[in-house]
C-alpha cells in the first residue's frame, strides 16, 4: 500500500472513530429530545380533547334555556354575576360591552328618576350575554424523569350571544323587583297563598297575567306539598 493510500485510510478510520464518539456523547440529548417529542405529542392530543370537550358542552348548553334571572333580593351594585348562574352569567360579555355606549348609557343619561335608572340597571343585569365552559384533562407520561412537567391540559371556551327571546328577558318579572315592587308587594300582602279557595283561581290569574309570577306560584305549590325551595 502506498503511503498516500495509507494516510487516507488512516484518516477515514479516525473520522469513523470520532463519529461514534460524538454519537455516544449526544445520545443523552437524543433520548431527552425523543422523550420531549413524545410528551409534547401526548400533551397536544390531550389539549385538543379538552378543547373539543369544552366546545361540545358550550354549544350543547347554547341550545337550552338560560339561567334564572336575578329577581327578588338582587341588588345592582357592582353588577356581579349571579352565583347560581354557573357557566352562563347574565349581563356580561363582549356583545353587551359593545352595546353599553351605544344603547344603555344614552338611555340611562336621559333620566334622573331613581326608579327608572334602577329598572334600567336591573334589565341590563338580567340580559343573557356570555356563556363559558371549562374542561380539564390529564395524561400519564412514561418514566419518572418527566414528572417535573405538568400533565394537565385545560381549556376555557367563551361564546357571546345577542339573540334574546321573551323567556330569556321578562320585563314584567324585573319590574316587580324594581319600580313596581311596592305595588307587587301590596298584592302579595293582601292576596296571600291562603286566600279562600273560591278566590284562589282569580288570585293566581292576577299573578300570572300582571306579574308573570308563575315561578312564585310554583314555589308556593312545592312548599304546600312539603318540598324545599332554595333562594334564587
Amino acid at each position: 500500500m502506498s503511503p498516500t493510500r495509507y494516510h487516507r485510510a488512516r484518516r477515514r478510520g479516525i473520522r469513523s472513530g470520532n463519529a461514534l464518539l460524538e454519537f455516544v456523547l449526544t445520545l443523552p440529548i437524543i433520548i431527552f429530545m425523543t422523550g420531549v417529542t413524545i410528551y409534547m405529542a401526548m400533551a397536544m392530543l390531550t389539549k385538543q380533547q379538552a378543547v373539543v370537550e369544552a366546545r361540545y358542552h358550550l354549544w350543547h348548553a347554547a341550545s337550552g334555556p338560560w339561567t334564572p334571572m336575578k329577581l327578588e333580593g338582587w341588588a345592582p351594585t357592582g353588577n356581579l354575576p349571579d352565583p347560581s348562574g354557573g357557566d352562563m352569567p347574565r349581563g356580561s360579555g363582549e356583545e353587551l360591552e359593545r352595546l353599553y355606549p351605544e344603547v344603555f348609557k344614552p338611555a340611562l343619561d336621559a333620566t334622573t328618576n331613581f326608579l327608572a335608572r334602577d329598572y334600567a340597571n336591573r334589565i341590563w343585569g338580567n340580559l343573557p350575554g356570555r356563556q363559558h365552559t371549562h374542561a380539564e384533562r390529564s395524561f400519564q407520561s412514561q418514566g419518572v424523569m418527566w414528572n417535573f412537567i405538568d400533565h394537565t391540559a385545560t381549556s376555557d371556551h367563551y361564546r357571546d350571544t345577542s339573540p334574546w327571546h321573551f323567556f330569556d328577558l321578562d320585563a314584567w318579572k324585573i319590574a316587580r323587583t324594581g319600580p313596581c315592587k311596592a305595588i307587587f308587594e301590596a298584592f302579595r300582602d293582601n292576596l296571600p297563598a291562603t286566600v279562600a279557595p273560591h278566590f284562589k283561581p282569580t288570585r293566581d290569574d292576577i299573578y300570572n297575567r300582571w306579574w308573570h309570577a308563575n315561578d312564585i306560584l310554583s314555589d308556593e305549590a312545592r312548599i304546600g306539598s312539603g318540598g324545599v325551595v332554595t333562594a334564587q
